[in-house]
């Protein structure tokens, strides 16, 4: 793996305890858009997380979120660049988009789309 692989990771693995830091709670409308899960699917996302009331508190909320993220993520394997890029578009189509407010995933998806002229100047030789 060469370092700009390695840096694209890093940026993928950002993204997505970013956004699910920044959804919180509202990770289950970004699921069910995303992954079309049930009801019964999210809860089994919770569980692991849930308090001594049953529940899952807000501030622990990014955690199944971010659970969520990471599976759905897997299905890109090494495309970083197509995974931020349909999460992007998927944030855009919510109710309240995060992205309105949040440009960070924004300059993410702009730094991924640079890397491959990053390694075209780096590696000039590897194709």
């Amino acid at each position: 793996m060469d370092s700009v692989n390695v840096v694209a990771h890093l940026i993928q693995n950002t993204v997505i305890l970013s956004t699910a830091v920044e959804l919180g709670v509202r990770w289950r409308e970004l699921a069910e858009k995303m992954g079309k899960l049930s009801s019964a699917q999210i809860a089994g996302y919770e569980a692991p997380h849930r308090g001594k009331s049953g529940e899952v508190g807000p501030q622990s909320m990014w955690k199944p979120a971010y659970d969520f993220l990471y599976s759905w993520s897997l299905r890109y394997g090494d495309s970083y660049r197509d995974m931020i890029q349909d999460l992007h578009l998927v944030l855009d189509k919510m109710k309240n988009p995060a992205t309105r407010q949040w440009r960070q995933l924004t300059g993410a998806l702009i730094t991924v789309n640079c890397l491959d002229i990053f390694r075209a100047s780096a590696y000039p030789n590897s194709n």
